[in-house]
């Protein structure tokens, strides 16, 4: 990924045949989030949700960090209002990503750290330079993962989420993969590109409403809960899932391209519907 000037956005949008990358763009602050960067973000995410071009986002850095986390630059918030304003638009920003109805494929350029990891946690598939490392270093600076923690502690667990809040120190990439928390790592730029690319070609031969609900499915059942209105709550959602898919036009294209012994093609498909071409009979 290329440097920034000082007149390129903190955030960069690049969409190429049904992938859209997303680069944090503040390589001489280590990418670190700002305002700027949230707002730009938070509007990016909103057009792609809906962009019926895009199947799959990436998330990735500009120059040797992914992302250091919020920008202590400025200090904190000076008053209870600025801290509840920066509270509502960190929250906003990384509900935003957890809710995101499209596979998040997250290429780890170089370290994560603090708010990045909030960033990190949020996407689906994973794939790292051997290199880079993970630290929650807010306790280091007398500050708490506080925003951020909703969607560490659900991935990791309360046990290693002590730890590495307490502690403040440095995963490697390789005990990240051996504790389930990164799909894969690699030694270098080009393995970093042709991995992430790999994993984007297996998402773009999957249905993107199948994807979709999956994602929502797993992020039903994995909130769970106890007592039996949880259960009735999961058990719920699952059946509408089950009763959603089985009368889907996009369940009925593809069984009839297994018939035929094809494969469906999920991106000629979206073309048909949106009206390039005549509508194909499923």
């Amino acid at each position: 990924m290329s440097a920034s000037t000082s007149a390129s956005p903190p955030v960069l949008l690049t969409i190429t045949k049904y992938v859209a990358t997303l680069t944090l763009n503040r390589p001489n602050r280590g990418n670190a989030l700002n305002a700027a960067v949230i707002t730009l973000l938070q509007a990016h995410l909103s057009q792609l949700a809906s962009d019926p071009r895009v199947h799959v986002v990436i998330l990735t850095g500009s120059g040797k960090y992914f992302c250091t986390g919020m920008d202590l630059a400025s200090g904190p918030a000076s008053d209870s209002s600025a801290a509840q304003r920066s509270f509502r638009e960190g929250i906003k920003l990384y509900d935003t990503l957890a809710l995101f109805p499209k596979p998040l494929v997250a290429r780890i350029n170089g370290p994560v750290l603090g708010g990045g990891l909030g960033l990190f946690f949020t996407t689906n598939i994973r794939v790292a330079l051997r290199s880079s490392y993970f630290a929650l270093t807010e306790v280091k600076r007398g500050l708490i993962p506080a925003i951020i923690s909703r969607y560490i502690v659900p991935e990791v667990g309360s046990f290693r989420a002590n730890e590495y809040m307490l502690t403040g120190r440095r995963v490697s990439a390789a005990e990240f993969v051996s504790a389930g928390f990164v799909t894969c790592v690699v030694d270098t730029p080009e393995e970093l590109d042709s991995k992430t690319a790999e994993y984007v070609d297996m998402l773009l031969t999957s249905a993107p409403g199948a994807m979709r609900n999956i994602k929502e499915l797993v992020r039903v059942v994995a909130a769970g809960g106890r007592g039996d209105e949880a259960e009735e709550r999961v058990r719920t959602h699952v059946e509408g899932a089950f009763l959603g898919m089985m009368k889907s036009e996009e369940a009925a294209y593809g069984i009839m391209c297994f018939a035929q012994k094809v494969d469906p093609d999920w991106t000629r498909r979206e073309e048909v519907e949106e009206g390039n071409e005549p509508k194909a009979k499923l």
